[in-house]
């Protein structure tokens, strides 16, 4: 009971009142003791969030949304086609071309091609126009080209205007009226600063030859019809002519009155 005597007369002695405040104590410390917020305060902060997280996702969703339109032409006939910015396009026979609907024209006119294709562009200065191949890329803003793809090979053409064509492994080319180069999928690419008369004979069904080896006539005939040549003599002939829109029987039949030559269809 003594002890307790003493410890109470020694805390009585030292005591002051307000001399222990906390709030004090907190605010020394740079601490800042808010108080509890209201519930109504809670909740309309909740409801907040919850809008700001739906405007995100479906900001989100809308921005990765894609709609992908694929065109393609048949193993007989060309298709033309016109995108949705007046760009005209001619798919050559077994030809696929595709682009993203929703993309298309915002930042970028990006396409994927397998098959060939005639491209005539409009000029749009802010939004290049791509051409996605197998091999390589073909950008531009407005020009009038070719492209085709296939056997680990992307060839474009130029016919009017300018194309900055690069392959997968970042090599590039300027191409303009008249060039024509070739990526492979090895890497490497060629480029040919003039093309021939026919580059774009698939197309127009217009060949032009001015004494032109036989071999090299039989190579473009059948690339432009899809079909294939026997009997080629090993002997070099040379052929001068114009076929528009002929058919491929009666150019082989002029072929061999010309030339005296034996061809014929095989496939």
């Amino acid at each position: 009971m003594e002890t307790e005597d003493k410890d109470i007369r020694f805390i009585a002695r030292f005591y002051r009142e307000d001399a222990l405040n906390t709030n004090r104590a907190w605010q020394q410390l740079g601490i800042d003791r808010k108080r509890e917020k209201p519930a109504w305060y809670i909740k309309a902060a909740l409801i907040a969030a919850s809008v700001c997280l739906a405007v995100g996702f479906y900001w989100w969703q809308t921005y990765n949304r894609q709609d992908w339109v694929t065109i393609a032409s048949t193993a007989q006939d060309l298709k033309e086609v016109t995108l949705p910015d007046g760009t005209h396009i001619t798919l050559d026979k077994n030809t696929d071309l595709r682009y993203d609907r929703l993309a298309y024209g915002k930042k970028e006119r990006r396409t994927e091609l397998r098959g060939r294709a005639y491209f005539d562009v409009t000029h749009r200065e802010a939004c290049p126009f791509m051409v996605e191949a197998t091999s390589a890329t073909v950008r531009v803003l407005g020009t009038r080209f070719s492209v085709a793809t296939g056997q680990g090979k992307t060839t474009a053409a130029v016919e009017e205007g300018k194309v900055r064509f690069y392959n997968r492994t970042g090599k590039e080319a300027i191409l303009t009226q008249g060039m024509r180069a070739s990526a492979y999928s090895s890497g490497q690419m060629e480029v040919e600063e003039q093309t021939g008369p026919n580059a774009f004979a698939w197309k127009t069904q217009v060949l032009v030859y001015n004494e032109t080896p036989l071999k090299e006539v039989i190579g473009e005939l059948e690339e432009v019809y899809g079909i294939r040549i026997g009997h080629v003599p090993p002997t070099e002939r040379l052929l001068t002519a114009t076929f528009d829109h002929t058919p491929i029987e009666e150019i082989i039949e002029i072929i061999n009155q010309t030339l005296d030559t034996k061809l014929d269809i095989t496939k």
